[in-house]
């Protein structure tokens, strides 16, 4: 099943250190450790999403 993007999956702000920390895999979390999961998370939707392009310009 295709999944297209809308514009209201797309979220305007990176997820903050309180955010991650109040995820319970992440409370007890320094804020820099907290810091580090959102650089890691975006890194991997940049991986993601590109990969995602590439592969909706070849079904055009």
């Amino acid at each position: 099943m295709k999944h297209r993007m809308e514009k209201h999956d797309a979220r305007k702000n990176d997820i903050t250190i309180e955010e991650v920390k109040s995820l319970p895999t992440f409370a007890d979390f320094s804020d820099e450790q907290a810091l580090e999961v959102v650089r890691t998370v975006k890194i991997f939707v940049e991986i993601a999403l590109d990969y995602y392009k590439k592969e909706q310009s070849n079904l055009d």
